[in-house]
């Protein structure tokens, strides 16, 4: 059984997203970027295909 993925919300969807706009290092940008969809309601899956995992 799959383990269901929750994001707390200490940060907003869109602050997840100015920090992943202005993050000059390629791994803290993927990390805000995947935090970011999957805030937004994206699946875990649907984020797996969109990195081609």
């Amino acid at each position: 059984m799959p383990k269901t993925v929750t994001v707390e919300s200490h940060l907003s969807s869109e602050e997840l997203y100015s920090r992943y706009r202005a993050s000059t290092s390629s791994v803290q940008r993927s990390h805000y970027q995947i935090i970011w969809l999957l805030a937004d309601g994206k699946t875990p899956a649907t984020e797996a295909r969109s990195y081609w995992l």
